[in-house]
């Protein structure tokens, strides 16, 4: 049995600035580490995500602030291999003032390019681009658009074919999406009711501490107009969808069509995730990120 993750809770900060430059972020220097990061800490016994947000980034930058909504969750693995469950929160500071303390010597404002190059995490930069993004439009709203792994030969498989579970190669598949989640704050995980597409994502939610919510949204042979629908009901978030090819395939087509920037391949094969960033339930950019 795997050990129990490491719980944290963090934030990323921000005032407003500049009328022509955006908001900043507040990161913090960690002497110990020597690396530049979110502001984030480890739960009290019996402490809320929630409430762990507001104390940690309190104790490590002097600020008090003020909640602006759920940013995601990320996991990764510390220096001694073991998993850390960080949930995030959007916090706009209010007042306080910087003080060097055991865990930071030193903090910057900086703004959305200032934070990409400082931050030594990847995961980090996601974050503070999540928010900047979420700032500039509340309805900003981000999908991970997962085809489910390899599940044999349709024709095969003598059960409901909702039933059909993957292979051993499609839930090593499943394995390998969870690694590319994990680099990204999620907020929500659905996924159509077959089995094959349950089954590729309960890795990504089980790192991140979550549950996959079925929904018939996402089955198969779904029309093009009932998948913008759906998009379009989506609320702002981070937001794992697992569905069909015949799901996927045609969405980026008609994405494709509009001329909406797309970066990367113009397919869709088993295991693979693109991600969407819609603007009031219109997909206005997208990437293909890869295979599990």
């Amino acid at each position: 049995m795997p050990p129990t993750p490491i719980y944290a809770a963090g934030g990323v900060l921000y005032r407003d600035g500049y009328p022509d430059s955006g908001p900043e972020f507040l990161l913090v220097h960690r002497n110990r580490y020597h690396d530049w990061s979110l502001p984030k800490g480890k739960l009290d016994r019996g402490e809320r995500f929630k409430d762990g947000a507001l104390r940690e980034v309190l104790e490590e930058t002097g600020y008090k602030s003020s909640r602006r909504g759920y940013l995601g969750a990320v996991t990764y693995e510390t220096n001694r291999s073991r998993v850390k469950l960080v949930r995030y929160w959007l916090l706009k500071a209010q007042k306080g003032r910087f003080k060097p303390n055991s865990e930071v010597d030193r903090v910057e404002w900086v703004g959305l390019h200032g934070a990409q190059a400082l931050l030594t995490y990847n995961r980090d930069a996601r974050l503070v681009e999540r928010a900047h993004a979420v700032l500039r439009n509340p309805t900003s709203t981000r999908v991970y658009l997962v085809r489910h792994g390899n599940a044999g030969v349709r024709s095969k498989w003598k059960g409901p074919d909702k039933k059909r579970p993957l292979t051993e190669r499609g839930r090593q598949q499943s394995l390998g999406i969870a690694q590319i989640l994990a680099r990204h704050p999620i907020t929500e995980i659905y996924s159509s009711p077959a089995l094959r597409c349950f089954e590729t994502v309960a890795p990504t939610a089980d790192h991140l501490g979550t549950e996959v919510q079925a929904t018939k949204m996402l089955k198969e042979f779904t029309e093009l107009d009932a998948i913008y629908d759906y998009l379009g009901s989506l609320g702002p978030g981070s937001i794992v969808l697992s569905t069909h090819k015949d799901w996927i395939g045609p969405l980026i087509k008609d994405v494709n069509s509009r001329k909406v920037k797309l970066r990367g391949t113009r397919k869709w094969p088993k295991a693979s995730v693109w991600i969407l960033d819609l603007l009031d339930g219109k997909v206005v950019s997208g990437f293909y990120e890869g295979r599990g």
